[in-house]
């Protein structure tokens, strides 16, 4: 497996940063690549990292984790706070990093999956409906304990 520190630019100038991860050795010559994003306030750091390590391990697949903006390793746009979140930028975000991925020579573009955990779970279904480019999509939201 290899990963990658990378950043990238949304439309309005804001640095994210994650981590590109690709499968070790394959016969294909683009792959797949599945974009993940976490919920309300997490980090990279916080279980994704551990999804994208065993996705690659198993799968012939490109993984791209990043932190939202103003959380962990990404930046905000100038004079505005830190640790807020707003749901229009954050999926304007998610379609910012599927352009990004579609740039990799890595990357099949036609071929784009988004995963949304937690509170991202809500933003992956609207993007996934809104963006052609989006090809799968995965909302994991844990129910509350006895839940139904």
């Amino acid at each position: 497996m290899s990963r990658q520190d990378i950043e990238f630019k949304t439309s309005d100038g804001v640095t994210l940063r994650g981590w590109f991860y690709t499968t070790p050795a394959t016969t294909v010559s683009k792959l797949p690549c599945l974009i993940m994003s976490h919920g309300f306030s997490a980090l990279k750091e916080m279980a994704l990292d551990a999804f994208a390590e065993r996705f690659v391990a198993r799968m012939d697949l490109a993984v791209l984790v990043y932190d939202n903006r103003g959380f962990g390793a990404s930046d905000v746009a100038p004079g505005q706070p830190r640790y807020e979140i707003i749901p229009q930028l954050q999926c304007s975000d998610l379609q910012d990093a599927i352009t990004y991925a579609q740039t990799r020579n890595e990357v099949d573009a036609s071929k784009i999956g988004i995963w949304g955990s937690s509170y991202s779970g809500g933003n992956v279904l609207y993007v996934a409906a809104v963006d052609r480019r989006v090809k799968a999509c995965i909302s994991q939201v844990r129910t509350p304990l006895g839940g139904n």
